[in-house]
Order: structure tokens, then C-alpha cells, then sequence
């Protein structure tokens, strides 16, 4: 049977994917319940009748519209994904439901993007696979830097995203929500991993990005920024965006913690001038 809830959440950003805001609803439910979740249908308080843009299994207004006045959730046990219990589920099962969560990355739509109105935008998992290749270069031209580590930090800083998606700082959220969300999702991770398939070494490399408290964290920090500004910059070049990205650019100024970061994103910098000045 399905069932109806109504909420108000006058903060979300329009373009945000549906997970978020069940998230923000279910973050301290458990998986069963959580599971039952299939659908969102978005309504906004629009003073003219203009087209809806439709993204991530969301209809989304223009920008220009005011922000989201209510939510309906629609709720069934039909259409979830299925997963073990947690109290009695093997290894396989258990690597299973976390692989089943992560689709969701390859899946969702980076939030910047869809806001900058650029056509076909990257997934996170996108974003996270090309900042692993970075993540594995840039640890070979440093060798104090843990190779292994780095990857690692690549692959799972963005972890959380798979159950409250990509929250930017236009959204509405705060800091401080924005990391209990994506904490709670982590925990979740770990108790459904175990220490067999790592669960506890997930969550402190998460945690280790989220504080940069390593060398390896203030490099993935800077090079979670220098992937953003490069896919901006090929947007720019592919002429993909609706919509300016210089806020991509201005948002990373003088905000680099290691040479690396500054040195790429020097380079990313130039091409794009030269980029300009061709045109």
C-alpha cells in the first residue's frame, strides 16, 4: 500500500536531487524503512506558468523562481530495492547492498551543473572516478604521499552522496546539517560493511577528507576543487552551459592548500584565458 507525506522545506534548492531531501527526513531511519521510498513529486508556488525543466527524476523550475513551498513524497513497498537484513546478512549480501546503494552515483547529477543549466551534466560518480585518476598522478610526483591513501580518500569522499546527494552551498543547508546528513549516511555504511569489508577504515577516511587532517586530505581537498574547475572550463569550451561558470572559478581563488593544487589550477586557469582570448 502507499501512503502520503506532506512536508514544508522553504530552504532545498530547486535543483536538488530527490535523495537529499529524503535524507533529510529519513536520515535516522533504518534501511527497511528507509527502502520504501521511490518517488518524489515537487510543487513550487510559481507566479507564472512556465515550463518545467525535468532532471534527476525531478520536475525543476527555472532558476529564477522562488524556492520549494512543499514536497510530496510518495511512498511503496512495490518498486525498493531489496536488501538483507543487517543483523544476519553474509558478506556477499552485505557487499551487494552497499554496491546496489552506490548506483546512485552514477546516476545523480552534480547540482552546480544542473543549476548552471548545462546541457548533459556530469554524475558524481564522474566527478569521483576522474578525481581518483587525479588522486593517483598527482601521489606519484610526491613521494611522500601514500598512493594507496590517496586513492582511497578519491573514492570515498563523496560516499555519502549515494543517500543525500549533492548538497552545494546554494541549497540552503548548513555546514553544520550538511555533515550530520552525510555522517549519519556514513554510519549507516559502516554498520552495513562491518570491519570484514571495511566499514570502520571507510568512515575515518571520510572523516579524515572532511577535517583534512592529512597530507593526502589537503591534497583530495584541492583536487575535489581542481576537477570541479576543469569540467567548468570544458563546459566553457563545449559552450554545454546556459548559464555563466565563473562562479566555479572565483569560489577556488587563493583557497589552495598544497603546490599541486595551485600549480593545476594555474594551468586550467591559462588555458581558459587562452582560451577566451581566441575567441
Amino acid at each position: 500500500a502507499s501512503s502520503l507525506l506532506i512536508a514544508h522545506f522553504p530552504f532545498l534548492c530547486p535543483s536538488h536531487h530527490s535523495s537529499i531531501v529524503l535524507s533529510l527526513l529519513f536520515v535516522h531511519m533504518n534501511a527497511a524503512s528507509f527502502r520504501s521510498i521511490v518517488a518524489i513529486v515537487i510543487f513550487l508556488n510559481f507566479g507564472t506558468a512556465d515550463a518545467f525543466t525535468r532532471t534527476n527524476n525531478i520536475i525543476l523550475p527555472p532558476r529564477k523562481h522562488p524556492p520549494l513551498k512543499s514536497i510530496i513524497i510518495t511512498m511503496s513497498s512495490n518498486k525498493s530495492p531489496t536488501y538483507a537484513s543487517t543483523n544476519d546478512a553474509s558478506p556477499a549480501a552485505a557487499a551487494i547492498d552497499f554496491l546496489t546503494l552506490t548506483r546512485s552515483l552514477k546516476t545523480t547529477k552534480r547540482t552546480g551543473w544542473v543549476m548552471s543549466g548545462v546541457t548533459s551534466p556530469e554524475s558524481i560518480a564522474d566527478h569521483m572516478y576522474r578525481m581518483s585518476l587525479m588522486a593517483m598522478i598527482a601521489s606519484f610526483s610526491n613521494e611522500a604521499l601514500d598512493t594507496n591513501r590517496c586513492i582511497k580518500l578519491a573514492l570515498i569522499h563523496d560516499l555519502a552522496e549515494a543517500k543525500v546527494g549533492d548538497i552545494t552551498p546554494h541549497c540552503g543547508v548548513s555546514e553544520e546539517d550538511k555533515y550530520k546528513l552525510e555522517l549519519g549516511t556514513m554510519e549507516q555504511i559502516q554498520s552495513m560493511l562491518g570491519p570484514l569489508l571495511g566499514g570502520d577504515e571507510i568512515i575515518e577516511l571520510w572523516k579524515e577528507y572532511e577535517e583534512g587532517s592529512s597530507t593526502e586530505a589537503k591534497l583530495l581537498k584541492d583536487l575535489d576543487k581542481i576537477e570541479m574547475i576543469l569540467q567548468a572550463q570544458e563546459y566553457e569550451a563545449e559552450g554545454s552551459a546556459e548559464k555563466s561558470l565563473e562562479q566555479f572559478f572565483t569560489s577556488t581563488e587563493g583557497k589552495w592548500r598544497t603546490e599541486i593544487g595551485r600549480a593545476w589550477a594555474q594551468e586550467i586557469v591559462s588555458r581558459r584565458k587562452k582560451s577566451d582570448d581566441g575567441k
